[in-house]
C-alpha cells in the first residue's frame, strides 16, 4: 500500500521549504516541518496545539530563536533535501499512519513523530510554550473529528 500525503500536509512541506530558505538552510529539518505547520491554518496538528494552549506565533518565535542562520542562501535550486533525521521522521509519520489503518498521512502523524524524537530543537520549543507533551501525544493518538483534507 502506497500512502499519500493530505494536500494539508504537502502545503506544509511547501511552508517549511520557504521557512528552511529564509534561514539560508541547505536542508529542511524536523523544526523547519514544525514551523510549516504552524502555517497552515486549519491542519489536525495546528487544531491540536490551539486545542492546547500553544500559541502558533510564541511556537514560531521560540524555534526561530532555536535555529541557526546560514551564512548565505543555500545553492539548492528547486526543493531542499530533507535531513536524515526530518526523512526519518517522514517515514514515521508514515508507519504511524499504517498502524492506525489511515488512507493518508497527515500534520497530526507528522506533529506525534516529531513528539517521539526525545532531544529535538522542536519538543524544546513546544516545551518552552507551555505543552504538555506527553497529553498532546494522546490527543493526537486519538482520531479527529474532521480529517484533513
Amino acid at each position: 500500500m502506497r500512502e499519500e500525503l493530505t494536500d494539508t500536509l504537502r502545503n506544509a512541506l511547501q511552508i517549511a521549504q520557504r521557512e528552511a530558505r529564509l534561514l539560508n538552510q541547505d536542508f529542511v529539518g524536523t523544526e523547519h516541518l514544525l514551523l510549516g505547520m504552524l502555517g497552515c491554518g486549519t491542519c489536525e496538528a495546528g487544531k491540536a496545539l490551539e486545542a492546547h494552549h500553544v500559541p502558533r506565533e510564541k511556537l514560531h518565535d521560540a524555534l526561530m530563536k532555536l535555529l541557526p542562520k546560514g551564512e548565505q542562501e543555500p545553492v539548492v535550486t528547486g526543493d531542499l533535501p530533507l535531513s536524515p533525521r526530518a526523512q526519518r521522521l517522514i517515514n514515521g509519520s508514515i508507519v504511524k499512519a499504517q498502524a492506525m489503518r489511515q488512507p493518508r498521512v497527515s500534520t497530526r502523524f507528522v506533529l506525534l513523530s516529531i513528539l517521539d524524537e526525545p532531544q529535538s530543537l522542536a519538543r524544546d520549543a513546544l516545551k518552552a510554550c507551555g505543552a504538555d507533551t506527553e497529553h498532546l501525544e494522546r490527543t493526537l493518538a486519538e482520531e479527529p473529528s474532521e480529517a484533513e483534507k
